[in-house]
């Protein structure tokens, strides 16, 4: 009896930091950070969207607050996924769900790198990292270092860079000078030699599956519709941003098109439905539908699969809803990202692609197209 209540007792210990968050809130918030990071927070290679899941909750917190705070930079992030609305719940929330995803058991999410020395890297390593990223790469949270095995070896690469350069500091030594002397075939072989740390966590025919967290009554609805960016689940799921006040139609327009001109978008077509119709006598709410195309990112989803053809061109709609306010609407590319069967390459360009579109939707609803 004894043993069964001690049993209990651990099993209480060890399962409350995850029970004691929100988790349906958290997947919920997950939606925004799934635009660039994919469904399961797996990230893809390149160095665009790194792997959030299975880090630590309170890492992943701290990375949040820090580009809230601007500490870390990427203003595009912090609009799309509302971060300077959370709350400290939210905060928790989303960082315990991201933490409960652990996909290094599963083959199809295994990290490869084709580049680098893999033996150079383990001695770069053995003697500059493991201390503190400890001896099997996933980190030592007394030392407020996360895991760097598991991560995509393209954004290990450039993270590096950063700390070379002083871009990025250690959070538990702001004066680390560890990257000063490393030559640029040092991050590469390091980054090879990270690669290959989750790979006796594999397990042969292991499929993850996503846990579903259902929300309580008292919580259903409680998200209103009037935030700034929304999150829709539908077959595709639609991503939409309201622009902000005193900006108009025109002003939105026109920051679109510059922005999309200056990340090498090409608009290959415009229809302004409602300016259309008004011509016929027809009233309706504002509708105009943008749409933008690179010719080689084109070629190469179509080449992985014809049927991406039919989600080409990629478009912005800008509609006026019931209430009179205008949105920016477009779909977002998660049937991509989220795709096993895809090549790598295919998923990075997915990834920049729909961060291409939501940079486009940014200044649109802002009214400018500089940040």
């Amino acid at each position: 009896m004894l043993k069964r209540i001690i049993a209990a007792a651990c099993l209480l210990a060890v399962s409350l930091p995850t029970l004691s968050a929100n988790l349906a809130n958290g997947q919920e918030l997950n939606k925004s950070c799934a635009l660039c990071h994919g469904a399961h927070g797996q990230g893809a290679s390149g160095k665009l969207s790194p792997r959030i899941a299975g880090l630590p909750k309170e890492y992943i917190i701290k990375a949040m607050k820090d580009y809230v705070e601007g500490h870390r930079v990427y203003p595009l992030m912090v609009r799309t996924a509302q971060l300077e609305k959370f709350t400290e719940r939210d905060f928790d929330d989303v960082a315990a769900y991201l933490s409960s995803l652990d996909l290094s058991s599963d083959g199809r999410f295994n990290i490869q790198s084709s580049f680098g020395d893999v033996d150079e890297g383990k001695d770069i390593y053995r003697s500059d990292c493991k201390n503190c990223h400890n001896s099997d790469g996933y980190g030592k949270p007394s030392k407020e270092a996360p895991p760097l095995a598991g991560q995509h070896p393209e954004y290990l690469y450039t993270t590096m860079r950063n700390f070379a350069e002083q871009q990025r500091v250690h959070a538990n030594d702001k004066e680390d000078d560890t990257f000063s002397d490393y030559k640029d075939q040092d991050f590469i072989n390091l980054a090879a030699y990270l690669a290959t740390l989750d790979d006796n966590r594999v397990i042969k025919g292991y499929a993850f599956q996503a846990p579903t967290y259902a929300p309580s009554l008292a919580e259903f609805g409680s998200r209103k519709l009037n935030e700034s960016i929304q999150i829709t689940d539908i077959k595709q799921t639609v991503v939409r941003m309201a622009l902000d006040a005193g900006v108009t139609t025109e002003k939105a327009e026109e920051a679109m098109l510059a922005k999309a001109e200056e990340i090498g978008l090409k608009k290959v077509a415009q229809q302004k439905v409602s300016q259309f119709l008004a011509r016929q006598d027809v009233t309706m709410p504002h509708l105009s539908i943008f749409q933008f195309c690179n010719p080689l990112d084109a070629r190469l989803m179509v080449m992985a699969d014809p049927v991406f053809s039919s989600y080409m061109p990629c478009r912005i709609s800008m509609v006026e809803d019931a209430d009179g306010k205008l949105w920016l609407m477009m779909l977002n590319l998660d049937m991509l990202i989220n795709s096993k069967l895809l090549p790598n390459e295919v998923v990075e360009t997915a990834i920049r692609v729909n961060q291409q579109m939501l940079d486009v939707m940014a200044a649109g609803a802002a009214g400018k197209s500089s940040s």
